[in-house]
């Protein structure tokens, strides 16, 4: 009866961890397809510099305040989804010119990144 049991819990477990395996790669393809959407709209965007490392980015008429030092933004979604959002993309633009698109994954959390082995 204990193998019965077992057998059963192991295939329970074996189905939970396909699952999460299914989500682990739908979360990252979300989270690449938010980091595409988030340069295309950088792109549109209007930065300018304040300090070194600070900058106001102007979105159709709203202001927000990038402080690339601190990984801050006033909108919030770079703290929250720990990559880039439209508005830290623009201010890289104008801090690292042609080159920003590396550094995207710089101010990316590395839970997002994939490990050479």
């Amino acid at each position: 009866m204990t193998s019965n049991i077992t057998e059963s819990g192991n295939v329970m477990f074996d189905v939970d961890r396909e699952f999460l395996i299914v989500t682990l790669f739908d979360e990252i393809n979300r989270i690449f397809a938010d980091i595409l959407k988030y340069v295309n709209l950088g792109n549109k965007l209007l930065a300018y510099q304040i300090t070194n490392h600070k900058f106001s980015i102007i979105d159709h008429g709203d202001v927000s305040m990038v402080d690339l030092q601190k990984r801050t933004c006033t909108c919030r979604i770079f703290y929250l989804n720990k990559i880039p959002c439209p508005h830290v993309v623009a201010a890289l633009r104008a801090q690292y010119g042609t080159q920003f698109r590396n550094q995207i994954y710089e101010y990316s959390s590395p839970y997002y990144l994939m490990k050479n082995t």
